[in-house]
């Protein structure tokens, strides 16, 4: 029994998700810092295009036989190569690394080319974006709050010592 249990626990795990869109499915698992696509062709075009924001990633691969161009916030890959074409039904895995720079979980557009130059837009696909400005005034203000209260029980404890007893008078 304990054994179905821990079965069934690893394969429910909450680092992969899967996401579809028009004759396309992304497989997206993240193990460590390692961002993992799985795309797999639904259709009957291939597939020779695959794009995708980043933060703070580095270590990008691609499917052997494809290029790949790397900018401050985006990886794309392609081929111009028919033979090396996701074709209907088959999976291909592109990949990178992410540091812990500043970077959180984000759901971002994916953006795959057909080779029939259609583009299909696949929306909310977990990856790796900046971490938001407010997060910053958000920790600052929880510091600012917890030292306001902390002194505020201070404060509260030592009057409390001080109060003047009827005795004295």
């Amino acid at each position: 029994m304990l054994t179905y249990l821990i079965i069934v626990l690893t394969l429910t795990v909450p680092n992969e998700a899967e996401f579809k869109a028009e004759n396309v499915s992304i497989k997206v698992n993240i193990q460590s810092n390692i961002f993992l696509y799985e795309v797999t062709n639904l259709g009957s075009s291939p597939i020779n295009g695959f794009e995708v924001k980043h933060h703070a990633a580095y270590n990008f691969i691609a499917p052997e036989g494809w290029q790949k161009e790397i900018t401050a916030n985006t990886f794309r890959s392609w081929t111009d190569d028919p033979e090396m074409y996701i074709l209907a039904n088959n999976t291909a895995e592109f990949s990178m690394r992410v540091s812990s720079r500043g970077a959180v979980l984000a759901k971002l557009p994916v953006k795959i080319r057909l080779s029939s130059e259609k583009t299909i837009v696949v929306p909310d696909v977990w990856s790796p974006s900046p971490e938001p400005r407010y997060y910053i005034i958000l920790i600052a203000g929880i510091i600012l709050f917890l030292f306001l209260l902390h002194s505020f029980i201070l404060i509260y404890k030592s009057r409390k010592k001080i109060k003047p007893s009827n005795a004295a008078l």
